[in-house]
């Protein structure tokens, strides 16, 4: 079970960097990253190759984090794409609770991940209907 790491930090000057110290020291490589600002706070989500070490890490420096299930799906990179996910996902009645991507290099696809509340029944009507997920091996090592 693939997981990202949800931060809570005040919006403010240095808050980023002392993260991204923090996972220098540990030695853990962060593959994608979203920030959203909520005024005074914000929220960062990173996928980093050991998130149960990242997680560990930043509990320890006194950083407010959680450690969330995530699906990577595999999209064409093309007009439409996500489209076709996402019309899967509401045919089924499957919320998406969070979502970002990135574009996978040499390859014509792009990995969207996404925080769903029905984690077990989104993975099946995934494959059912033909969409490649990446296994946590493959996100890792990303």
């Amino acid at each position: 079970m693939a997981h990202h790491i949800s931060i809570f930090i005040e919006n403010r000057p240095g808050r980023l960097e002392k993260i991204t110290k923090i996972l220098q020291e540990a030695n853990i490589n962060m593959r994608a990253i979203s920030i959203a600002s909520l005024g005074e706070f914000g929220i960062v989500k990173i996928l980093v190759n050991n998130p149960e070490k990242a997680y560990n890490q930043l509990k320890s420096n006194n950083i407010t984090a959680l450690l969330k299930k995530i699906i990577i799906v595999l999209v064409q990179d093309k007009p439409g794409g996500f489209y076709n996910l996402l019309q899967i996902l509401s045919e089924n009645k499957i919320n998406i609770e969070d979502s970002y991507g990135f574009i996978l290099q040499d390859k014509k696809e792009a990995a969207i991940v996404i925080e769903v509340e029905k984690y077990p029944q989104t993975e099946e009507v995934l494959l059912k209907n033909g969409f490649k997920l990446l296994s946590d091996e493959e996100i890792y090592s990303l």
